[in-house]
């Protein structure tokens, strides 16, 4: 009797086991199936209402994203970078609350992610707030920021050629008409 009702326990235990891990594996069929789904509903309401790149009207917190994640793009930033970052946070960009200004553009950036989709969101806002001069200083730092710790990666030169080209495709007539350094 002791020998059936062991058993039965061991029967129950393994019907519950097998039953828990078909659950499982349901639930990850489902996943897997509505990724699709979550993808394209993501990019519809990014399309709607923005990604928070579109949100940033400070040009040199703009700045600060996009050399940040230039050095993220590719590795993990250095103290070379970081430090070179920092430098160029106080002077050209003479930002006052350097270390918040820091954080608050790291929140913005990704490891991993494409320097040019940032790049792209921050475009409109380099070109209407910077003068042609300065678009090609920022480009500059940008040069410095990415050989602070080593040469440039094939990456970083690739994304500052498209970004130098693209930030002076805007009319001149435009920048000429702007004064002021990174918008101050």
């Amino acid at each position: 009797m002791v020998i059936i009702a062991l058993l039965g326990i061991i029967g129950g235990i393994v019907f519950w086991i097998i039953r828990a891990h078909s659950a499982a594996q349901a639930l990850g069929e489902v996943n897997r199936d509505t990724k699709g789904l979550q993808r394209r509903a993501k990019s519809a309401l990014q399309d709607i209402i923005g990604t928070p790149l579109r949100g940033v009207r400070d040009v040199r917190l703009a700045a600060v994203i996009l050399m940040i994640q230039l050095v993220r793009t590719g590795s993990p930033v250095t103290a070379a970078e970081k430090t070179q970052i920092l430098e160029f946070m106080e002077d050209p960009l003479e930002v006052e609350a350097i270390s918040t200004m820091f954080e608050r553009a790291w929140g913005y950036t990704e490891p991993r992610r494409p320097f040019s989709l940032v790049a792209d969101e921050l475009l409109p806002l380099l070109r209407d707030q910077l003068t042609e001069p300065e678009r090609l200083q920022f480009v500059e730092m940008l040069s410095k920021v990415a050989s602070a710790h080593s040469a440039p990666s094939e990456l970083q030169r690739e994304a500052i050629v498209r970004l130098r080209r693209r930030l002076l495709a805007a009319s001149p007539a435009l920048a000429a008409d702007r004064t002021g350094d990174f918008g101050r």
